[in-house]
């Protein structure tokens, strides 16, 4: 049973908060205030979005979309050389990574070994 099973209240105001989020990052970037963006603000922002991430996507043994179709390719690019450049990482140790971490069909990662 997961934590949102045993208290629905909890998933209710997490889904609450990233829906502020959104609202909130959608009105800045509408309005041009891109600038009065704190950097650390975004660091912080980013490396707790991913650290969720990459606990929900390990402990469930699922893959789960990272962005949605509101993210452009251009975007999802910046952010991926950015997470690389953060770790001292280059192309090479991202293809040792990128075949540890492929999708798996049905999204469940003891999936594919069996049908290997």
């Amino acid at each position: 049973m997961s934590a949102s099973d045993a208290n629905p209240q909890f998933s209710d105001q997490f889904s609450d908060l990233a829906r502020a989020l959104r609202e909130r990052v959608a009105t800045t970037l509408e309005a041009g205030q891109i600038a009065r963006v704190l950097p650390d603000d975004v660091t912080a922002l980013l490396s707790e979005s991913v650290r969720l991430y990459a606990a929900v996507v390990e402990e469930t043994e699922r893959e789960i979309a990272p962005i949605d179709a509101t993210i452009s390719t251009t975007e999802a690019i910046v952010v991926a050389c950015a997470l690389l450049r953060a770790h001292r990482l280059n192309p090479f140790d991202l293809a040792l990574w990128f075949s540890r971490t492929a999708p798996h069909r049905g999204g469940n990662l003891d999936n594919d070994a069996s049908e290997a």
